[in-house]
């Protein structure tokens, strides 16, 4: 299930941005346990690897601020839903 508004990584161009949706966390788990979503955590890297959801994938704002809104090449799936968190 993709919540209503939610980015659909598949049917996307690279320069293509959704709106931004919000998602409970029961979404949130529910879309990861289906393999359909992601977590990136955008904190600095010494928060991440001080704690971070499992699973979580590590992208820091300032690396995507630095690439104008883009992150590193095969630093994330393509063909999953990306739910960014910094808390």
């Amino acid at each position: 299930m993709i919540p209503p508004g939610a980015y659909d990584s598949a049917n996307a161009t690279p320069d293509e941005g959704p709106a931004v949706s919000g998602l409970t966390p029961a979404q949130a788990h529910e879309l990861v346990a289906g393999g359909r979503a992601v977590l990136v955590d955008t904190r600095d890297r010494r928060l991440f690897d001080n704690a971070h959801a499992t699973g979580a994938l590590s992208v820091p704002l300032a690396t995507i601020e630095a690439a104008e809104g883009h992150v590193p090449e095969g630093s994330l799936p393509p063909d999953r839903t990306l739910i960014l968190y910094c808390a």
